[in-house]
């Protein structure tokens, strides 16, 4: 046993001497004859080239890359016959590795087994005249005979090739005609040939940097410095080319599937290919397209991931191919000027080619998308999507909002300014109409149409910056491109129930940011109005309003459309009370604008049996400065006595409602500021009053019990009736003029002039003739504008405040103002 082993040790180190001995004779006669084999495998290849293949070494490498008869080409270059012009050489490579097939040897043929590109280009181009440096391979004119010998020859090489590596190699096409470029650099990719009775397969497996694939310059190319990984099988067949189940691996580790079918016939070249992925980002997927579809998507700003099959078939060189799309996004985020859309899924198809009797084009593409869900901030929509004519798409929108809970609504908004506390409320809407320049600022035109309904149902809000809190909103809304409409609205405003009918014109414009003004039309039915608005109002334009920007939130347009809109309402009530003040049957038209209320003829029943009409305005638009009311307005058969006090006795305390009693008529016209309390100012009063006041009485009226103990201390001053009043008044701050004017009263007939002080310039002449000494009893008949009271004597009095506010009666020796000493004091 161990004379047998020892027997075999020998004769495989017999064999291992031999093998070596072989292969260093072969070395060595590489060596020896290097010069000779150069310029046999250049006479070879010039023979059958048109240009120059230059070697800068040779060796036999029998242990590179496998045992076996491996060559090593070291500075190989191939360049075509115009190479001095263009110096671009068609073929350089730093090492060209070859490996012989051993079976074919003995036969005395010679078969590349093994072929492997190190650190070089193959450099194809076409240049603008037309010419190629691929000219290095055509060959003078031969025998159809010589043809297929070679044909047959090549295709015997080629099958007996069984790897093609390419380390650090770049294959490049450039043609300057058309501007077509494509090139990349394999890194390290291996391709292999399987030869069947009807095909050839090949496969290429490795990584591979692309510099691009540029079809058409204008749009760019795609893969542009690209780094993927490919496992790429190819069958040819004698008229056709198909591309195998095969796959594209991103540097993101996204993998593209790859299936396609090229026909070559002489009359149709046709091909189809198919592309599916799956889960890839959009961000993922945007480097690997052109950069006109790149920018058209990215500018849409959708961040997601999406599952995508795509199809591409036409005819090569001829019309544009058919494309054919389906999608399923995940879920993603989707910032709008208004809001956030989020939790956003879509799914649906694109064709280039929607009419089917026309040509495929961009022109003819149409997008659809019947399930697109999701929530804007946090209201829930589903709507349904077409877009059509990509130069200029034309989209077909239905959309459907809904929010059934206090929890979606209230986050529609800005907490700190509004609450919603309660409440439902559904959207449908319907879109038709051009997406590029919807809306013509110029025309200030839509070039579309939109339409749709809003409903509400017992919603509460709270306007937290203004005070006002609404619920019970209920009702429903109308609106297109131009207006909205509402039939039928209600709420409660914490004191009120209101109904209100209108419509608001021109919103979408404005929104879209149209110069033309936000009008809105209603009609107000107020049942029982308690009025509680004032004040607010007035607290409204404290701080200044902010500029418009083109990038707000959902509240900001809402703030902005309340502070920009003109109303112009009807308003009709039952009943009305504000403060002391109340009437019946209210009717009229007023006008809001900015922070300021335009009234017009206002009409109710106030102040007993009474009417009043009063137009004026209240001015908030200057945050500087206090608010203003002007009216003007008549007054007819009022209880004077109501009118003081539903007033508050305009701010006096002399003549009160407790005192002064009759039936009052006048005109009258009036500004002043008002403080946000809605209290008159009265520094900043003006006015003028004409009055007519009938059936007068005095009760208990203060200057007259003071006068009594000068004058007429017998007669009834407690309870002085009046003949029928008619005076001018005029207000300038806190005087009232009084011009001069004749009072007939039970107890006396006087004259009074003067002014009249809310502060303490009271200054008011008392002109009582001597004729008043006859005797006036309860029988008196009140007889004004007698010409016998005014002549004779007269003793003059004068109405003066003190200096604290209390005004006290003087005996006056003249009629006009005397110096202190001239006057006698009676408190």
């Amino acid at each position: 046993m161990t004379i047998m082993l020892g027997r075999i040790l020998k004769a495989l180190g017999i064999a291992c001497l031999v093998i070596i001995f072989l292969f260093g004779a072969i070395e060595v006669w590489v060596l020896k004859h290097r010069q000779e084999i150069f310029r046999e495998i250049q006479t070879q290849v010039s023979g059958q080239i048109h240009g120059d293949l230059a070697i800068g070494d040779f060796k036999f490498r029998p242990f590179s890359g496998g045992f076996g008869l491996n060559f090593t080409l070291s500075d190989v270059v191939l360049t075509d016959s115009l190479y001095a012009q263009h110096q671009t050489p068609l073929l350089k490579a730093e090492f060209i590795h070859v490996a012989l097939d051993f079976s074919s040897l003995y036969k005395g043929v010679v078969k590349v087994r093994n072929l492997v590109f190190q650190d070089g280009a193959f450099l194809v181009f076409v240049r603008k005249d037309g010419y190629t440096n691929a000219t290095v391979f055509q060959k003078s004119r031969a025998s159809e005979e010589e043809e297929r010998k070679e044909q047959a020859n090549l295709e015997d090489a080629i099958s007996r090739l069984q790897r093609l590596r390419f380390m650090n190699f770049k294959i490049q096409y450039t043609d300057s005609l058309t501007g077509k470029r494509y090139g990349a650099l394999f890194q390290d990719a291996i391709s292999g040939l399987v030869k069947h009775d009807t095909a050839a397969v090949v496969s290429l497996n490795g990584r591979a940097l692309f510099d691009g694939l540029v079809f058409k310059p204008e749009k760019g190319g795609f893969l542009v410095d690209q780094q993927t990984t490919l496992q790429l099988n190819i069958a040819f067949q004698e008229r056709s080319v198909v591309l195998l189940p095969s796959t594209l691996q991103t540097s993101f580790q996204d993998q593209i599937k790859l299936q396609g079918r090229f026909d070559l016939e002489d009359s149709i070249k046709s091909f189809s290919m198919n592309f599916q992925a799956a889960n890839i980002a959009v961000s993922h997927a945007l480097p690997l397209l052109t950069q006109r579809i790149r920018e058209q998507i990215d500018s849409i700003g959708i961040k997601t991931r999406v599952d995508a099959d795509v199809s591409v078939s036409g005819q090569l060189g001829l019309a544009p191919p058919l494309v054919a799309l389906n999608f399923e996004t995940k879920t993603f985020d989707f910032n709008l000027p208004l809001g956030t859309i989020k939790n956003v899924r879509a799914a649906g198809t694109f064709t280039n080619q929607a009419d089917t009797t026309q040509l495929p084009s961009v022109h003819n593409s149409r997008l659809t998308s019947k399930a697109v869900k999701g929530q804007f901030n946090s209201l829930p929509f589903d709507f349904q999507l077409t877009v059509t004519d990509f130069k200029d798409p034309y989209a077909v929108l239905d959309g459907h909002f809904r929010a059934d809970s206090v929890h979606n609504l209230d986050e529609l908004l800005d907490p700190k300014r509004y609450r919603i506390t309660k409440g439902r409320v559904n959207i449908e809407f319907h879109f038709d109409g051009r997406l590029k320049k919807f809306f013509d600022p110029q025309k200030e035109k839509f070039n579309g149409s939109l339409w749709g309904t809003a409903s509400l149902h017992d919603l509460s809000v709270d306007y937290i910056s203004r005070g006002v809190h609404l619920s019970k909103l209920t009702g429903k809304f109308v609106f297109n491109e131009s207006a909205l409409v509402f039939p039928s609205l209600s709420f409660n405003d914490g004191q009120n129930d209101l109904f209100l009918k209108g419509r608001l014109i021109d919103l979408l414009p404005y929104l879209f940011g149209s110069a033309k003004p936000l009008q809105a039309v209603v009609d107000i039915n107020i049942p029982n109005w308690k009025l509680t608005w004032i004040e607010a109002l007035l607290a409204s334009n404290r701080k200044a309003r902010p500029v418009r920007r083109k990038k707000v939130k959902l509240t900001d347009v809402l703030e902005d459309v309340i502070d920009n809109m003109t109303i112009a309402a009807r308003l009709t009530a039952n009943n009305l009370t504000y403060k002391r003040f109340s009437a019946k049957q209210v009717q009229g038209d007023f006008i809001v604008k900015d922070n300021s209320i335009s009234i017009k003829n206002f009409q109710m029943n106030a102040f007993g049996k009474g009417r009043f009409e009063i137009s004026g305005e209240l001015d908030n638009n200057n945050p500087q400065t206090y608010p203003l009311v002007k009216m003007k307005g008549h007054l007819s058969n009022a209880n004077v006595s109501t009118v003081l006090s539903s007033f508050n006795n305009f701010g006096q305390k002399t003549v009160t409602s407790e005192n002064l009693k009759g039936l009052l008529t006048a005109d009258f016209q009036f500004q002043s500021g008002l403080n946000n309390a809605a209290k008159l100012m009265p520094k900043t009063m003006q006015g003028a009053v004409k009055v007519n006041l009938r059936n007068g009485h005095l009760i208990d009226f203060e200057p007259f019990l003071k006068m009594k103990r000068l004058i007429f201390k017998r007669r009834n001053f407690e309870n002085v009736r009046f003949a029928p009043i008619h005076g001018d008044f005029l207000v300038k701050g806190e005087e009232i003029e009084v011009r001069k004017m004749e009072v007939e009263s039970s107890v006396m007939t006087l004259f009074v002039d003067g002014v009249y002080s809310f502060g303490n310039k009271t200054n008011i002449n008392i002109q009582i003739p001597l004729s008043n000494l006859k005797k006036r009893d309860s029988t008196y008949v009140l007889n004004p504008n007698d010409p016998s009271s005014r002549e004779g004597s007269n003793i003059y009095l004068r109405a003066e405040d003190d200096g604290s506010g209390e005004v006290n009666i003087k005996l006056a020796f003249r009629k006009k103002k005397d110096k202190p000493q001239d006057q006698k004091s009676v408190k």
